[in-house]
Protein backbone atom coordinates (compact mmCIF):
# COMPACT_ATOMS: atom_id res chain seq x y z
CA UNK A 1 0.00 0.00 0.00
CA UNK A 2 0.94 3.66 -0.26
CA UNK A 3 0.74 4.93 3.32
CA UNK A 4 -0.15 8.47 4.32
CA UNK A 5 2.90 10.59 4.99
CA UNK A 6 2.49 10.47 8.82
CA UNK A 7 2.32 6.65 8.68
CA UNK A 8 5.24 6.53 6.24
CA UNK A 9 7.39 8.45 8.72
CA UNK A 10 6.85 5.72 11.35
CA UNK A 11 8.14 3.01 9.01
CA UNK A 12 11.64 1.61 9.62
CA UNK A 13 12.18 -0.74 6.67
CA UNK A 14 15.94 -0.77 7.22
CA UNK A 15 15.23 -2.70 10.43
CA UNK A 16 13.47 -5.50 8.53
CA UNK A 17 16.69 -7.37 7.74
CA UNK A 18 18.04 -7.58 11.30
CA UNK A 19 14.56 -8.30 12.65
CA UNK A 20 13.91 -11.18 10.26
CA UNK A 21 17.37 -12.60 11.03
CA UNK A 22 16.39 -12.72 14.70
CA UNK A 23 13.06 -14.30 13.76
CA UNK A 24 14.81 -16.90 11.62
CA UNK A 25 17.21 -17.72 14.47
CA UNK A 26 14.27 -18.12 16.84
CA UNK A 27 12.43 -20.37 14.39
CA UNK A 28 15.55 -22.50 14.01
CA UNK A 29 15.73 -22.81 17.80
CA UNK A 30 12.13 -23.96 17.91
CA UNK A 31 12.76 -26.38 15.05
CA UNK A 32 15.78 -27.82 16.84
CA UNK A 33 13.76 -28.19 20.04
CA UNK A 34 11.23 -30.25 18.09
CA UNK A 35 14.01 -32.49 16.81
CA UNK A 36 15.31 -32.98 20.35
CA UNK A 37 11.86 -33.93 21.65
CA UNK A 38 11.61 -36.67 19.05
CA UNK A 39 15.17 -37.79 19.81
CA UNK A 40 14.58 -37.94 23.57
CA UNK A 41 11.31 -39.85 23.25
CA UNK A 42 12.91 -42.31 20.84
CA UNK A 43 15.82 -42.80 23.25
CA UNK A 44 13.51 -44.05 25.95
CA UNK A 45 12.89 -47.19 23.92
CA UNK A 46 16.56 -48.21 23.80
CA UNK A 47 16.94 -51.89 24.72
CA UNK A 48 13.13 -51.95 25.12
CA UNK A 49 13.40 -50.09 28.43
CA UNK A 50 9.99 -48.56 27.77
CA UNK A 51 7.25 -49.85 25.52
CA UNK A 52 3.50 -50.10 25.37
CA UNK A 53 0.54 -47.77 24.94
CA UNK A 54 2.08 -44.89 26.91
CA UNK A 55 5.26 -44.98 24.85
CA UNK A 56 3.36 -45.02 21.59
CA UNK A 57 1.18 -42.11 22.76
CA UNK A 58 4.31 -40.14 23.67
CA UNK A 59 5.76 -40.96 20.26
CA UNK A 60 2.62 -39.71 18.50
CA UNK A 61 2.77 -36.53 20.53
CA UNK A 62 6.41 -36.05 19.70
CA UNK A 63 5.64 -36.54 16.01
CA UNK A 64 2.96 -33.86 16.10
CA UNK A 65 5.31 -31.51 17.92
CA UNK A 66 7.98 -32.18 15.35
CA UNK A 67 5.55 -31.42 12.53
CA UNK A 68 4.62 -28.07 14.06
CA UNK A 69 8.18 -27.05 14.86
CA UNK A 70 9.33 -28.06 11.39
CA UNK A 71 6.61 -25.93 9.82
CA UNK A 72 7.58 -23.03 12.04
CA UNK A 73 11.22 -23.46 11.13
CA UNK A 74 10.43 -23.52 7.41
CA UNK A 75 8.24 -20.42 7.87
CA UNK A 76 11.11 -18.50 9.41
CA UNK A 77 13.49 -19.51 6.65
CA UNK A 78 11.02 -18.66 3.86
CA UNK A 79 10.06 -15.33 5.37
CA UNK A 80 13.72 -14.43 5.53
CA UNK A 81 14.00 -15.04 1.79
CA UNK A 82 10.93 -12.85 1.11
CA UNK A 83 12.04 -10.02 3.35
CA UNK A 84 15.48 -9.85 1.79
CA UNK A 85 13.91 -9.96 -1.68
CA UNK A 86 11.09 -7.42 -1.30
CA UNK A 87 12.30 -5.61 1.81
CA UNK A 88 15.37 -4.30 0.02
CA UNK A 89 13.19 -2.50 -2.53
CA UNK A 90 10.92 -1.23 0.24
CA UNK A 91 13.87 0.19 2.18
CA UNK A 92 15.47 1.71 -0.93
CA UNK A 93 12.26 3.47 -1.96
CA UNK A 94 11.69 4.68 1.60
CA UNK A 95 15.13 6.28 1.59
CA UNK A 96 14.61 7.76 -1.88
CA UNK A 97 11.25 9.30 -0.90
CA UNK A 98 12.62 10.68 2.38
CA UNK A 99 15.58 12.27 0.60
CA UNK A 100 13.42 13.75 -2.16
CA UNK A 101 10.91 15.20 0.31
CA UNK A 102 13.76 16.85 2.21
CA UNK A 103 14.92 18.49 -1.02
CA UNK A 104 11.39 19.58 -1.95
CA UNK A 105 10.74 21.11 1.45
CA UNK A 106 14.06 22.93 1.63
CA UNK A 107 12.49 25.84 -0.26
CA UNK A 108 9.06 27.23 -1.06
CA UNK A 109 7.36 23.88 -1.68
CA UNK A 110 5.96 21.25 0.67
CA UNK A 111 4.40 17.78 0.50
CA UNK A 112 0.95 17.07 1.94
CA UNK A 113 -0.13 14.01 3.91
CA UNK A 114 -1.50 12.51 0.69
CA UNK A 115 1.74 13.21 -1.20
CA UNK A 116 0.69 16.22 -3.29
CA UNK A 117 3.45 18.78 -3.86
CA UNK A 118 2.17 22.31 -3.19
CA UNK A 119 3.51 25.86 -2.95
CA UNK A 120 3.93 27.40 0.49
CA UNK A 121 1.34 30.01 1.38
CA UNK A 122 2.91 33.45 1.21
CA UNK A 123 2.72 36.63 -0.85
CA UNK A 124 4.75 36.42 -4.06
CA UNK A 125 4.74 37.82 -7.57
CA UNK A 126 2.60 36.09 -10.22
CA UNK A 127 5.79 35.26 -12.13
CA UNK A 128 7.30 33.55 -9.09
CA UNK A 129 4.03 31.71 -8.48
CA UNK A 130 4.14 30.30 -12.02
CA UNK A 131 7.75 29.21 -11.61
CA UNK A 132 6.92 27.44 -8.36
CA UNK A 133 3.95 25.70 -10.01
CA UNK A 134 6.35 24.37 -12.64
CA UNK A 135 8.77 23.28 -9.91
CA UNK A 136 5.99 21.57 -7.96
CA UNK A 137 4.85 19.76 -11.11
CA UNK A 138 8.40 18.59 -11.83
CA UNK A 139 8.97 17.33 -8.31
CA UNK A 140 5.58 15.57 -8.35
CA UNK A 141 6.64 13.71 -11.48
CA UNK A 142 9.80 12.60 -9.65
CA UNK A 143 8.00 11.61 -6.47
CA UNK A 144 5.18 9.55 -7.98
CA UNK A 145 7.26 6.66 -9.39
CA UNK A 146 8.93 6.17 -6.01
CA UNK A 147 5.55 6.11 -4.28
CA UNK A 148 4.31 3.54 -6.78
CA UNK A 149 7.37 1.33 -6.25
CA UNK A 150 6.99 1.66 -2.48
CA UNK A 151 3.34 0.61 -2.69
CA UNK A 152 4.14 -2.36 -4.91
CA UNK A 153 7.03 -3.52 -2.71
CA UNK A 154 4.93 -3.25 0.44
CA UNK A 155 2.10 -5.24 -1.14
CA UNK A 156 4.44 -7.88 -2.56
CA UNK A 157 6.15 -8.35 0.80
CA UNK A 158 2.84 -8.49 2.66
CA UNK A 159 1.39 -10.91 0.13
CA UNK A 160 4.45 -13.19 0.39
CA UNK A 161 4.33 -13.25 4.20
CA UNK A 162 0.57 -13.81 4.14
CA UNK A 163 0.96 -16.77 1.79
CA UNK A 164 3.59 -18.32 4.03
CA UNK A 165 1.56 -17.66 7.18
CA UNK A 166 -1.48 -19.41 5.70
CA UNK A 167 0.45 -22.68 5.99
CA UNK A 168 0.25 -22.46 9.79
CA UNK A 169 -3.01 -20.50 10.06
CA UNK A 170 -5.76 -22.31 8.18
CA UNK A 171 -8.69 -20.08 7.19
CA UNK A 172 -6.63 -16.91 6.87
CA UNK A 173 -7.87 -15.06 3.76
CA UNK A 174 -5.69 -14.09 0.84
CA UNK A 175 -4.31 -10.58 1.20
CA UNK A 176 -6.10 -9.22 -1.87
CA UNK A 177 -9.53 -10.15 -0.50
CA UNK A 178 -8.90 -9.34 3.17
CA UNK A 179 -11.15 -6.43 4.08
CA UNK A 180 -9.02 -5.73 7.14
CA UNK A 181 -5.79 -5.40 5.16
CA UNK A 182 -4.33 -1.85 5.01
CA UNK A 183 -5.45 0.16 2.00
CA UNK A 184 -3.70 2.84 -0.04
CA UNK A 185 -3.95 6.22 1.64
CA UNK A 186 -4.05 7.69 -1.88
CA UNK A 187 -4.13 6.20 -5.37
CA UNK A 188 -3.19 9.47 -7.08
CA UNK A 189 0.45 8.57 -7.84
CA UNK A 190 -0.43 5.43 -9.78
CA UNK A 191 0.07 5.83 -13.51
CA UNK A 192 -0.72 2.26 -14.48
CA UNK A 193 -3.72 0.01 -14.01
CA UNK A 194 -2.33 -2.43 -11.48
CA UNK A 195 -4.57 -0.97 -8.79
CA UNK A 196 -7.66 -0.85 -11.00
CA UNK A 197 -7.42 2.91 -11.42
CA UNK A 198 -7.87 5.08 -14.48
CA UNK A 199 -4.25 5.54 -15.58
CA UNK A 200 -4.69 9.30 -16.02
CA UNK A 201 -7.08 10.21 -13.23
CA UNK A 202 -4.68 10.21 -10.34
CA UNK A 203 -2.18 12.57 -11.92
CA UNK A 204 -4.98 14.92 -12.93
CA UNK A 205 -6.23 14.89 -9.35
CA UNK A 206 -2.84 16.06 -8.14
CA UNK A 207 -2.73 18.78 -10.77
CA UNK A 208 -6.21 19.98 -9.83
CA UNK A 209 -5.24 20.07 -6.16
CA UNK A 210 -2.23 22.20 -7.02
CA UNK A 211 -4.26 24.54 -9.23
CA UNK A 212 -7.05 24.89 -6.68
CA UNK A 213 -4.44 25.57 -4.01
CA UNK A 214 -2.95 28.38 -6.11
CA UNK A 215 -6.22 30.01 -7.11
CA UNK A 216 -7.94 29.52 -3.78
CA UNK A 217 -5.44 30.16 -0.98
CA UNK A 218 -5.71 33.56 0.67
CA UNK A 219 -2.24 35.03 1.27
CA UNK A 220 -3.17 38.63 1.95
CA UNK A 221 -6.26 40.55 2.93
CA UNK A 222 -7.27 44.18 3.07
CA UNK A 223 -10.47 45.84 4.26
CA UNK A 224 -11.42 49.44 3.57
CA UNK A 225 -14.54 51.62 3.84
CA UNK A 226 -15.73 53.61 0.85
CA UNK A 227 -18.96 55.66 0.69
CA UNK A 228 -20.54 53.70 3.52
CA UNK A 229 -19.55 50.37 1.96
CA UNK A 230 -17.01 47.84 3.23
CA UNK A 231 -14.60 46.52 0.60
CA UNK A 232 -12.66 43.33 1.34
CA UNK A 233 -9.86 42.36 -1.04
CA UNK A 234 -8.45 38.85 -0.91
CA UNK A 235 -5.15 38.23 -2.68
CA UNK A 236 -4.65 34.63 -3.72
CA UNK A 237 -1.43 32.66 -3.92
CA UNK A 238 -1.34 32.89 -7.73
CA UNK A 239 -1.71 36.69 -7.64
CA UNK A 240 -5.40 36.81 -8.59
CA UNK A 241 -7.78 38.87 -6.43
CA UNK A 242 -11.30 38.47 -5.15
CA UNK A 243 -12.96 41.77 -4.16
CA UNK A 244 -16.13 41.75 -2.07
CA UNK A 245 -18.17 44.92 -1.49
CA UNK A 246 -20.69 44.96 1.35
CA UNK A 247 -23.37 47.63 0.78
CA UNK A 248 -24.79 46.95 4.27
CA UNK A 249 -28.29 46.47 2.90
CA UNK A 250 -28.82 42.83 3.81
CA UNK A 251 -26.98 41.59 0.75
CA UNK A 252 -28.75 43.87 -1.73
CA UNK A 253 -26.24 45.77 -3.86
CA UNK A 254 -23.31 43.61 -2.72
CA UNK A 255 -20.79 42.92 -5.46
CA UNK A 256 -18.08 40.36 -6.15
CA UNK A 257 -15.28 41.29 -8.57
CA UNK A 258 -12.72 38.79 -9.80
CA UNK A 259 -9.35 39.91 -11.18
CA UNK A 260 -6.75 37.66 -12.77
CA UNK A 261 -3.10 37.64 -11.74
CA UNK A 262 -2.33 40.48 -14.18
CA UNK A 263 -4.87 42.75 -12.50
CA UNK A 264 -7.42 42.49 -15.30
CA UNK A 265 -11.10 42.43 -14.34
CA UNK A 266 -12.52 39.03 -15.29
CA UNK A 267 -16.05 39.31 -13.94
CA UNK A 268 -18.44 41.27 -11.76
CA UNK A 269 -21.42 39.87 -9.87
CA UNK A 270 -24.16 42.09 -8.43
CA UNK A 271 -27.01 41.12 -6.06
CA UNK A 272 -30.32 42.82 -6.94
CA UNK A 273 -33.22 43.78 -4.63
CA UNK A 274 -35.52 41.10 -6.17
CA UNK A 275 -33.10 38.29 -5.22
CA UNK A 276 -31.69 37.93 -8.71
CA UNK A 277 -28.02 38.23 -9.55
CA UNK A 278 -26.31 39.60 -12.63
CA UNK A 279 -22.85 38.34 -13.58
CA UNK A 280 -20.88 40.20 -16.22
CA UNK A 281 -18.02 38.36 -17.93
CA UNK A 282 -15.48 40.58 -19.70
CA UNK A 283 -13.98 39.74 -23.09
CA UNK A 284 -11.03 41.25 -24.93
CA UNK A 285 -12.20 43.36 -27.86
CA UNK A 286 -15.81 42.25 -27.52
CA UNK A 287 -18.88 43.27 -25.60
CA UNK A 288 -19.22 41.60 -22.20
CA UNK A 289 -21.44 38.59 -21.64
CA UNK A 290 -24.22 39.18 -19.14
CA UNK A 291 -25.72 36.28 -17.19
CA UNK A 292 -28.99 37.02 -15.39
CA UNK A 293 -30.10 34.50 -12.79
CA UNK A 294 -33.48 34.68 -11.07
CA UNK A 295 -34.06 33.97 -7.42
CA UNK A 296 -35.23 30.43 -8.24
CA UNK A 297 -31.93 29.59 -10.00
CA UNK A 298 -32.93 29.96 -13.66
CA UNK A 299 -30.13 31.57 -15.62
CA UNK A 300 -30.00 33.11 -19.09
CA UNK A 301 -26.88 34.47 -20.77
CA UNK A 302 -26.84 37.28 -23.32
CA UNK A 303 -24.01 36.61 -25.77
CA UNK A 304 -23.70 39.14 -28.61
CA UNK A 305 -27.46 39.65 -28.62
CA UNK A 306 -28.26 35.91 -28.48
CA UNK A 307 -29.90 34.61 -25.32
CA UNK A 308 -29.12 31.05 -24.18
CA UNK A 309 -30.15 29.13 -21.10
CA UNK A 310 -27.27 28.09 -18.83
CA UNK A 311 -26.93 26.30 -15.48
CA UNK A 312 -27.52 28.38 -12.38
CA UNK A 313 -24.59 29.13 -10.12
CA UNK A 314 -25.76 26.59 -7.54
CA UNK A 315 -25.73 23.90 -10.23
CA UNK A 316 -22.19 24.91 -11.15
CA UNK A 317 -21.07 24.85 -7.50
CA UNK A 318 -22.63 21.44 -6.92
CA UNK A 319 -20.98 20.14 -10.08
CA UNK A 320 -17.64 21.40 -8.82
CA UNK A 321 -18.12 19.73 -5.44
CA UNK A 322 -19.25 16.54 -7.18
CA UNK A 323 -16.04 16.62 -9.20
CA UNK A 324 -13.93 17.02 -6.07
CA UNK A 325 -13.20 20.70 -6.70
CA UNK A 326 -13.43 22.99 -3.65
CA UNK A 327 -15.39 20.18 -2.02
CA UNK A 328 -13.86 20.92 1.39
CA UNK A 329 -15.06 24.50 1.36
CA UNK A 330 -18.30 24.38 3.38
CA UNK A 331 -20.20 26.90 1.28
CA UNK A 332 -19.45 24.98 -1.93
CA UNK A 333 -20.20 21.57 -0.45
CA UNK A 334 -23.62 22.91 0.59
CA UNK A 335 -24.31 24.24 -2.89
CA UNK A 336 -23.54 27.90 -2.23
CA UNK A 337 -21.37 29.12 -5.10
CA UNK A 338 -20.14 32.35 -3.55
CA UNK A 339 -19.09 33.78 -0.24
CA UNK A 340 -21.14 36.65 1.09
CA UNK A 341 -19.31 39.91 1.69
CA UNK A 342 -19.52 39.49 5.50
CA UNK A 343 -18.11 35.94 5.17
CA UNK A 344 -15.22 37.17 3.07
CA UNK A 345 -14.50 39.89 5.62
CA UNK A 346 -14.06 37.23 8.34
CA UNK A 347 -11.65 35.05 6.37
CA UNK A 348 -8.12 34.73 7.69
CA UNK A 349 -4.87 34.35 5.77
CA UNK A 350 -4.33 30.71 4.78
CA UNK A 351 -8.05 30.06 4.29
CA UNK A 352 -9.18 28.17 1.19
CA UNK A 353 -11.65 30.05 -1.02
CA UNK A 354 -11.35 28.65 -4.54
CA UNK A 355 -15.09 28.14 -4.98
CA UNK A 356 -16.04 31.67 -6.12
CA UNK A 357 -13.37 31.85 -8.84
CA UNK A 358 -14.11 28.33 -10.01
CA UNK A 359 -17.82 29.10 -10.16
CA UNK A 360 -17.15 32.12 -12.38
CA UNK A 361 -14.98 30.01 -14.66
CA UNK A 362 -17.56 27.23 -14.70
CA UNK A 363 -20.25 29.72 -15.65
CA UNK A 364 -18.05 31.09 -18.44
CA UNK A 365 -17.44 27.62 -19.85
CA UNK A 366 -21.09 26.63 -19.66
CA UNK A 367 -22.11 29.82 -21.49
CA UNK A 368 -19.60 29.14 -24.26
CA UNK A 369 -20.88 25.65 -24.79
CA UNK A 370 -24.53 26.64 -24.52
CA UNK A 371 -23.90 29.23 -27.22
CA UNK A 372 -23.09 26.39 -29.62
CA UNK A 373 -26.57 25.01 -29.18
CA UNK A 374 -28.16 23.80 -25.95
CA UNK A 375 -29.95 21.01 -27.79
CA UNK A 376 -26.60 19.55 -28.87
CA UNK A 377 -24.95 19.62 -25.49
CA UNK A 378 -25.15 15.89 -24.86
CA UNK A 379 -23.10 15.26 -27.96
CA UNK A 380 -20.72 18.22 -27.72
CA UNK A 381 -20.47 19.66 -24.23
CA UNK A 382 -18.87 16.77 -22.35
CA UNK A 383 -16.00 16.74 -24.81
CA UNK A 384 -15.57 20.47 -25.22
CA UNK A 385 -15.92 21.25 -21.54
CA UNK A 386 -13.42 18.58 -20.69
CA UNK A 387 -11.08 20.06 -23.28
CA UNK A 388 -11.58 23.58 -21.97
CA UNK A 389 -11.53 22.78 -18.30
CA UNK A 390 -9.28 19.80 -17.90
CA UNK A 391 -6.13 20.91 -16.12
CA UNK A 392 -3.86 18.39 -17.79
CA UNK A 393 -4.96 19.65 -21.21
CA UNK A 394 -4.35 23.24 -20.14
CA UNK A 395 -0.79 22.39 -19.16
CA UNK A 396 0.03 20.04 -22.03
CA UNK A 397 -1.79 21.72 -24.91
CA UNK A 398 -2.31 25.48 -24.38
CA UNK A 399 -3.81 25.86 -27.84
CA UNK A 400 -6.64 23.54 -26.81
CA UNK A 401 -8.15 26.08 -24.44
CA UNK A 402 -11.36 26.11 -26.44
CA UNK A 403 -14.16 28.02 -24.78
CA UNK A 404 -11.85 29.84 -22.40
CA UNK A 405 -10.44 31.99 -25.20
CA UNK A 406 -13.90 33.43 -25.72
CA UNK A 407 -13.48 35.23 -22.40
CA UNK A 408 -9.88 36.31 -22.78
CA UNK A 409 -8.83 33.72 -20.21
CA UNK A 410 -5.72 32.16 -21.69
CA UNK A 411 -4.47 28.66 -21.02
CA UNK A 412 -1.56 30.14 -19.09
CA UNK A 413 -3.86 32.01 -16.73
CA UNK A 414 -4.25 30.57 -13.27
CA UNK A 415 -7.99 31.12 -13.63
CA UNK A 416 -8.08 28.40 -16.28
CA UNK A 417 -6.87 25.73 -13.90
CA UNK A 418 -8.71 23.11 -11.95
CA UNK A 419 -12.13 22.84 -13.58
CA UNK A 420 -14.20 19.70 -13.15
CA UNK A 421 -14.76 19.32 -16.90
CA UNK A 422 -17.34 16.65 -17.48
CA UNK A 423 -19.17 17.46 -14.25
CA UNK A 424 -19.87 20.95 -15.56
CA UNK A 425 -20.85 19.37 -18.86
CA UNK A 426 -23.47 17.26 -17.16
CA UNK A 427 -24.83 20.33 -15.39
CA UNK A 428 -25.25 22.06 -18.76
CA UNK A 429 -27.24 19.10 -20.06
CA UNK A 430 -29.80 19.15 -17.25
Amino acid sequence: MIPSRPVFETWRPDSLGPAVDVAKSSSETVDQAGREVVWEISGLNNNENWDGLAYRAAGDMAGRVRGQTSTFGNLGMNVEVGVHKFGATLAAEHRAISDLVRIIESGDLYVTDDWTVLVREKVMSPAMAKLLVLAATGFQDQLNPHLMSLGHADYDLGNFIRSETMSVTPGLPELWCDRNAPKDATTDPYSDETRGEDPTRGRENQQKKLAEHMIGTVVDKGTTSEDGKTVTTLRMLDGSRQVYTDAHRGGVGDTFDLYNEKGKLVSTKVNNPDGSIVTTLTRDGKSPIVVRETKDGKAVADVDGVQVQVPGTKDVAQALAGGGMAALEPHVAKGFPYLTAPQAEKLVIGTKAAGPALTILGTAISVADAKNGYDKCVATTAGSVSLAGDLAMMVAAPEGAGALKTFGITAGSSLAFGMAGSFIGRAVCK
